[in-house]
């Protein structure tokens, strides 16, 4: 009995290999999702056989024109995903979760230029966030070795209403659990820098909350008395990681902050030109 091999294409998008389950229609990607036009399948407009098909509808699969097509924006991933759909009921009850595409609106607010520029903020935010929360696992474990395990202890800080011995592993623990926090939203909002509608608000909380997590560590530095601990590279190396870590993050901000300020502008003007243009329109009717 002989074997039967299903012809298989490379997708155009990812170059990666497709089953070719359909001669005459869409096949998929089972990698990207990129719809793969079947070896025998016409190129025209299922619609109107003599004019060439321009898109395919990610619904069912059918090729259409520019007349039979209706093109929509959708978030994915942070990102705006322009999607097509055919004019059957039931394609367009599918693609109902993305708005209905404001060309001109979408040529003025186009966004591309940003794109490697937002890849370099979301490394570097990205980057020095991880060292943030990295650091902070480090500091406390050192704090903890080196108050309770060798002969060098953090002096006793005497609070009138905690009582005379408070530099216990619990206070430590509990100051320790707050500098993990702020990295954690430190590491949160990096993560947002790559949104373009939260790009602003990621950058200024990014900002605040550094100016928040360097104040906190100078405070818990003096409280635990790190300046006179005899240990000659501790310190260093703590201090050395954290600028580190706190410069990524300060100048990922402001980046995050010049940019995103820059599209709110460049939106704000697309509004207002698209509004003076539909005034200018309604003008001319009267």
């Amino acid at each position: 009995m002989t074997e039967v091999t299903q012809e298989r294409i490379l997708c155009p998008v990812c170059g990666g290999p497709v089953k070719v389950d359909q001669q005459d229609k869409v096949n998929r990607c089972e990698y990207c999702a990129s719809p793969v036009l079947g070896p025998s399948q016409s190129r025209n407009c299922v619609n109107h056989p003599d004019v060439l098909a321009k898109e395919v509808c990610h619904v069912c699969g059918d090729l259409v024109c520019e007349d039979c097509m209706q093109k929509r924006v959708g978030e994915y991933g942070g990102k705006l995903l322009t999607i097509v759909n055919c004019e059957k009921a039931s394609c367009i009850a599918e693609s109902e979760w993305a708005k209905p595409l404001n060309e001109e609106y979408q040529k003025l607010a186009n966004m591309d230029w940003a794109d490697r520029i937002d890849n370099i903020i979301l490394r570097v935010t990205g980057l020095g966030a991880i060292i943030m929360m990295v650091f902070e696992l480090i500091f406390f474990l050192g704090v903890m070795f080196y108050h309770f395990l060798t002969p060098w202890s953090i002096p006793q800080v005497s609070i009138e209403f905690l009582g005379p011995e408070i530099m216990n592993p619990i206070t430590i623990l509990v100051l320790s659990i707050f500098g993990n926090l702020l990295a954690a939203i430190l590491l949160q909002s990096a993560l947002q820098v790559f949104v373009h509608e939260r790009q602003l608000g990621a950058g200024i909380t990014l900002l605040v909350i550094l100016i928040i997590e360097v104040a906190y560590l100078i405070i818990r530095g003096l409280f635990f008395g790190l300046l006179t601990f005899p240990n000659p590279y501790f310190l260093p190396i703590l201090i050395a990681a954290f600028l580190f870590g706190t410069i990524l993050v300060f100048f990922g901000s402001l980046m995050a902050i010049y940019v995103g300020n820059k599209k709110r502008v460049q939106l704000k003007e697309t509004r207002e030109k698209l509004n003076l243009s539909i005034r200018d329109e309604i003008e001319s009717l009267k």
